[in-house]
């Protein structure tokens, strides 16, 4: 496995993923099946193999899965900005209704907690994209 085109590939991933569900708009997409959450680690495994040339099956799960921790490290990074993870529930919410009451669940250390679970549900759907996009990209054995 190619670690310059793996690093290129999941961080690519994760970009797309972390546009897709923190666009204003683009993010409606994540109302078909979670798109954004995994459209990501699908263009990752792409990416790899047209880079590579191959990707194994088991390849496309680590490239989906590592294109999911990105998008989810992105989420945190910016929280505090109030673009992504706890901070971007917070403004969105703010449009729609006052959430000053949810102000104290969703800062300190109800906050961090909110984000630890979205890492973990990030890295879930990029194994969920890899497998998908595995499945799709993959090498095939051939069969005589």
């Amino acid at each position: 496995m190619n670690t310059k085109h793996l690093l290129i590939a999941s961080l690519t991933g994760g970009l797309i993923s972390t546009v897709l569900v923190n666009t204003p708009f683009v993010n409606w997409i994540n109302l078909l099946i979670c798109a954004g959450f995994w459209i990501g680690p699908i263009v990752a495994v792409w990416l790899y193999r047209r880079q590579n040339g191959m990707v194994a099956f088991s390849q496309a799960m680590l490239i989906g899965m590592l294109a999911g921790v990105w998008h989810g490290l992105f989420g945190v990074l910016l929280s505090p900005l109030g673009l992504a993870g706890a901070g971007g529930v917070l403004n969105g919410l703010n449009q729609v209704v006052p959430a000053q009451d949810l102000l104290p669940a969703l800062t300190g250390i109800g906050g961090l907690m909110f984000n630890l679970v979205g890492i973990v549900v990030d890295i879930f759907f990029g194994f969920v994209g890899g497998m998908v996009s595995g499945t799709i990209f993959g090498s095939r054995r051939l069969t005589a």
